[in-house]
């Protein structure tokens, strides 16, 4: 009998252990997550930053090249497909990282995406843009793309510069500043374009209905890169919350 009693009281005693179990693990957890802040950070995040922050730099030099030489217009656009790809992959590989990373907390994790998304939308908004171009059936270029091409090329230049600051935060936080405060200048400048643009295209008066058409399809251009700049002041935005934070 005594050890039967036994035998039950060490049974109910594994039960009680059972029973804290979840606690212990919402404690060990609540522990590692306040642990993270002094647990080193995988640096192959910089390596991934800096490389999209690239490629939206050679996505504003093909929209660039698309001023210097319009004939190439078909071209260009194909190498920009192949651009938004690998920057996707890029985009990818990042998340998959950040979802496997237990050295950050839930809002570095959500900062890091918005980051990456915002960038990732600079170089679908100028793929989506030369895309437009080549529906026009155009001749000649329009002009509000020559005037918008050099701001988002600046634009794309200061981020990818910021961007490198991400690594050593401490000694060039200036230049990252300096950066931000550039780029916030640029969309400034990109939205008096396009007042400007869209002004042209829905006050001049049409001559020819087939024109209307056109014009939409302008006005849907300008709308992109004009919402391609506002990307890059978003991704300046949160390069200054990263700063603020004293990096990511």
């Amino acid at each position: 009998m005594v050890k039967t009693e036994k035998g039950k009281a060490q049974k109910g005693g594994g039960g009680t252990r059972n029973a804290n179990l979840p606690v212990k693990l919402f404690l060990v957890n609540a522990v590692l997550q306040k642990m993270s802040v002094f647990l080193p950070h995988d640096n192959n995040f910089f390596d991934l930053f800096e490389s999209l922050a690239g490629k939206a730099v050679e996505a504003a030099e093909l929209l660039d090249q698309v001023v210097t030489d319009y004939s190439k217009l078909p071209e260009i656009s194909e190498q920009l497909k192949l651009l938004e790809d690998e920057a996707d992959s890029v985009v990818h590989e990042i998340i998959q990282k950040l979802f496997y990373d237990h050295t950050r907390v839930t809002e570095e994790k959500g900062d890091i995406r918005y980051f990456i998304h915002n960038l990732d939308n600079v170089i679908d908004g100028i793929e989506k843009a030369v895309v437009r171009l080549t529906f026009t059936q155009r001749q000649t270029l329009p002009e509000f793309v020559s005037e918008f091409s050099p701001i988002i090329l600046q634009a794309a230049q200061e981020i990818n510069t910021a961007v490198g600051c991400l690594r050593t935060l401490s000694k060039c936080e200036e230049d990252l500043e300096a950066c931000c405060i550039r780029t916030n200048e640029l969309e400034n400048e990109a939205d008096i374009i396009n007042r400007k643009c869209l002004k042209k295209l829905m006050t001049a008066p049409v001559e020819n209905p087939a024109e209307v058409l056109d014009r939409m399809l302008l006005k849907e251009i300008v709308d992109i890169l004009e919402g391609t700049m506002d990307e890059c002041e978003d991704v300046a935005n949160i390069l200054e919350t990263f700063r603020l934070k004293g990096g990511i």
